[in-house]
C-alpha cells in the first residue's frame, strides 16, 4: 500500500483545499536552512520551489506552527535573518496568517511570492534539540 501511495504521489499534484485555501501537496513545506534541526532561516515551499519567509508578516502564531510541524517543540525566538543568498535573492513569501493550533503552515491562510530584494528575512530558533541535519 505505501508503494502504490508513494508512486501516485510522485507522478501526479495533488491539490488540497484546506481552511478556505487551495495548495498542491508539496506547497507548505518547511526546513530551516543554515544546517540545524530546529535554529535557521525560515523556508517554505511555494509555488514548487523553496522560497525564504520575510520577516514583515510574521508573528509567534505562525512561528508556532512552523516548529510544531518541524517536530521541534515550541518557538523560543524570532528575529530578522542578516544574511542573503543569491539562490533566494528574487523572490520569497510574505502573508502567512496562522491562529498558533495549526499543524501545518499549509492550513493557514494563503502566502503570497513577491521580491525580496532588501526585505528582512525570518530566522527562527524552536526549543526543541538542535543538532546538525
Amino acid at each position: 500500500m505505501d508503494r502504490c501511495v508513494a508512486l501516485i504521489l510522485l507522478s501526479s499534484t495533488i491539490t488540497l483545499t484546506m481552511a478556505g485555501s487551495s495548495l498542491a501537496f508539496h506547497e507548505g513545506r518547511v526546513r530551516l536552512s543554515g544546517g540545524m534541526k530546529c535554529e535557521g532561516e525560515v523556508e517554505v515551499n511555494f509555488m514548487q520551489d523553496w522560497r525564504r519567509v520575510l520577516l514583515d508578516s510574521w508573528s509567534e502564531s505562525e512561528a508556532s506552527v512552523v516548529c510544531r510541524q518541524l517536530g521541534c517543540g515550541s518557538v523560543i525566538s524570532f528575529s530578522s535573518s542578516s544574511t542573503s543568498s543569491p539562490e533566494h535573492s528574487h523572490m520569497c513569501v510574505t502573508g502567512f496568517n496562522c491562529s498558533g493550533s495549526e499543524v501545518h503552515l499549509g492550513n493557514c491562510s494563503s502566502a503570497q511570492a513577491v521580491d525580496c530584494s532588501s526585505r528582512e528575512q525570518l530566522s527562527i530558533t524552536c526549543s526543541g534539540r538542535n543538532y546538525s541535519s
